[in-house]
């Protein structure tokens, strides 16, 4: 033993105490109540993952039981934010324990944003520490994100996340396009996409090392489209969700992605709620075949849908609520709380 730690433990003796357990890193590392009421509790935790210090969030019903795991990663590089925390409120209050990392270089977490690539390894960590918990049910999860969350919701099922449902909503599936339509961003009169492209091509050169044409190894590996062989063999449910009107993240990520998935029932959603067998804008050269008959809400039968909104944008526009619907419709259908 080192002399050093045969003196902690002398002096832990000498005034009657035992030495503190070390934290297990498949355990909370801290946990603080955020909101409790008679339905629901909302806690904040940290972990480890990867020897960091990871904070995140909790929602579960105030009640006994044990409940499905919906595993909510969200987007953008800023945090959690209060849209976040609002679901995850909604959801517990159906039923369902929400697990919500705040990864890396976030909210207070230690290390660096990677952009899909050391967040999945924190999502990752997270679920395996909330499979563990008396109030969750361990054989019964659904991952699901928006944007950046959408991304790490894909490489974490293709990197063996235990679940059964999978939901991505607009999320970049190919990292080196991404960056190509933020540089054409930079010459757009708009002032949103401009700023957009002034913020997020920074952040990729960092957090990626360079430009794609500079590393662009760093950019395949975070793309979940150089996986899709793994999702095609995956036998959960999925759902993919995009806007025509995303100019951020353009909605032939997703078309491109369920090509190459394969196995999918497409959906174009026109403005008055309709669908169109005729490929929706952005999605022409995927090469889909687009359902005519009405979208399947409240018996999704299939495995894998693909639905793109006419009037929907990056989180925006006439479909918005729309979309949101058929997403927990969706959700409550596949992988009911009760």
């Amino acid at each position: 033993m080192h002399k050093w730690m045969g003196i902690v433990m002398l002096v832990w003796g000498l005034v009657g105490c035992t030495p503190p357990s070390p934290v297990s890193p498949n355990q909370w590392e801290s946990v603080q109540t955020l909101y409790q009421d008679v339905f629901l509790l909302r806690e904040k935790v940290s972990y480890r993952s990867g020897g960091l210090r990871i904070f995140g969030q909790i929602c579960r019903p105030n009640r006994a039981g044990q409940f499905p795991i919906v595993v909510w990663n969200h987007g953008g590089f800023e945090g959690l934010q209060v849209g976040d925390e609002n679901l995850c409120q909604n959801l517990a209050l159906l039923g369902y324990v929400v697990l919500m990392s705040s990864y890396r270089g976030e909210d207070g977490s230690e290390g660096g944003i990677e952009v899909c690539e050391g967040e999945v390894d924190d999502v990752l960590q997270m679920l395996a520490i909330g499979r563990t918990l008396p109030y969750a049910n361990p054989n019964r999860v659904a991952v699901a994100g928006g944007s950046h969350g959408g991304c790490i919701s894909l490489r974490a099922v293709q990197r063996g996340a235990p679940a059964q449902v999978l939901i991505d909503i607009f999320g970049p599936t190919d990292w080196t396009a991404e960056y190509q339509q933020l540089e054409q961003l930079a010459s757009s009169g708009d002032s949103n996409q401009k700023r957009a492209s002034q913020t997020l091509i920074p952040l990729l050169q960092t957090a990626l090392g360079g430009t794609p044409a500079q590393t662009p190894q760093s950019y395949r590996v975070r793309s979940p489209i150089e996986y899709a062989a793994s999702l095609s063999n995956w036998p959960g449910s999925m759902l993919v969700v995009h806007g025509a009107l995303d100019w951020l993240v353009p909605p032939d990520q997703s078309c491109s992605l369920a090509k190459a998935v394969g196995g999918f029932t497409s959906f174009r959603i026109t403005a008055n709620n309709t669908t169109s067998t005729t490929a929706p804008a952005g999605c022409e050269a995927a090469g889909l075949s687009w359902a005519g008959n009405e979208v399947p809400r409240g018996n999704w039968g299939g495995k894998r849908y693909l639905l793109v909104y006419d009037n929907f944008g990056h989180g925006d526009g006439a479909q918005n609520n729309l979309a949101l619907l058929d997403v927990l419709n969706y959700l409550g259908n596949k992988f009911p709380a009760n």
